[in-house]
């Protein structure tokens, strides 16, 4: 598979947010002569945000995951649905699940985070063949209505193991689709840490309260073995399980992580204030957590990368603001030491949400 020699080739690996930015901006102003690809598993984007609303019942399938084939259309770029096998920086190329090497002249990286399931096996014996996993967040989707339809049939024991918000979020959402009509049961095994710890003690204080009205089991506990039948703890217990959910301890795609490219003490990528790695400067990547919006910075840094011109400083702060979704359309926001909950804040933040969603697809 090899580009035009003749063109500048700038490739762009996977469809976070920011990669979605940067594909309507070229759809807006055109690729600039350059050929683009654009290399995903997928032809979809599926709302991070919104999946524990679509755990909930809140949201439809077709309300988060939305199909890219439109915006690729209109971007001008070209598609490649493929797993990324490694990547080579040295030599500017990604080798793919398809057997082809992809040449660039510009890399821009903004990959959904990916569970190394050999290492969260050797953390937790058991989880590859008996654990659904929340990422690649297209598999649980189709997985998760499965779950649902084992509790209709009979009460389940769903155990939800992560400490962060997005285990919490998970937790309450099970926890108020599953209780009916067999009174299914949820614990979250946050490990050895307290829950949410770091976050803001208000924030913390409203999402044990909702924890604890939803009938959540919360566990300060670790899990090391997982049976098929019940989940061994650290502390020597033994939790029933029917159905265990790995929700946290999702990282960097295993190929990003190999190809060499310069990584701090915490094993992320070490980029400057326009995205550039430190090591490879053709190669872009999106740190994660950062909000979407960079990919309108992204997307001048990329055209200047290929082009020339004058970088731009990427504003990667994140928000003060934190929406936590409880299921039964019930949200907490903290900012600061100021926090609200209620079905309010539920449905401001479900437009929001819609709102930011639709302008990334518009024309």
């Amino acid at each position: 598979m090899n580009a035009n020699p003749s063109r500048k080739h700038l490739v762009l690996l996977g469809t976070g947010r920011a990669h979605l930015h940067v594909l309507k901006s070229l759809a807006r102003q055109g690729t600039g002569g350059s050929v683009v690809t654009l290399v995903a598993p997928y032809p979809y984007y599926v709302e991070p945000a919104l999946l524990p609303g679509y755990v909930a019942g809140d949201y439809t399938l077709q309300d988060i995951r939305v199909p890219l084939a439109r915006l690729i259309e209109a971007s001008g770029v070209g598609f490649v649905s493929a797993h990324v096998h490694s990547l080579d920086p040295a030599g500017r190329r990604v080798q793919l699940s398809s057997g082809d090497a992809l040449p660039y002249d510009v890399l821009s990286i903004d990959a959904e985070p990916a569970f190394d399931r050999d290492r969260v096996e050797v953390q937790i014996p058991g989880a590859r063949h008996n654990a659904l996993f929340t990422r690649p967040l297209e598999n649980f989707v189709q997985l998760w209505p499965q779950l649902q339809a084992l509790a209709r049939a009979r009460g389940l024991q769903v155990g939800v193991i992560g400490s962060d918000l997005f285990a919490a979020e998970l937790a309450m959402a099970a926890a108020q689709i599953l209780a009916a009509p067999h009174g299914s049961r949820v614990t979250l095994l946050a490990g050895d840490t307290p829950l949410l710890h770091g976050q803001p003690a208000v924030l913390q204080r409203r999402v044990l309260g909702r924890l604890k009205a939803l009938n959540v089991n919360l566990l300060q506990d670790r899990c090391v073995n997982i049976d098929g039948r019940a989940l061994q703890l650290a502390s020597g217990a033994s939790l029933m399980c029917d159905a265990p959910i790995i929700a946290s301890g999702a990282d960097l795609p295993g190929w990003l992580r190999q190809s060499g490219i310069q990584v701090d003490e915490a094993g992320k990528p070490v980029v400057n204030e326009r995205l550039q790695s430190e090591s490879h400067r053709q190669v872009f990547v999106v740190p994660p957590g950062v909000p979407g919006e960079v990919g309108v910075a992204l997307e001048a840094n990329l055209r200047t990368a290929i082009s020339g011109g004058a970088f731009r400083k990427v504003p990667v702060n994140l928000s003060r603001l934190k929406v936590v979704t409880c299921g039964g359309r019930h949200a907490i926001a903290v900012w600061g030491p100021l926090g609200l909950e209620g079905r309010e804040v539920w449905n401001w933040n479900d437009r929001r949400n819609r709102r930011q969603l639709a302008a990334l697809f518009s024309s």
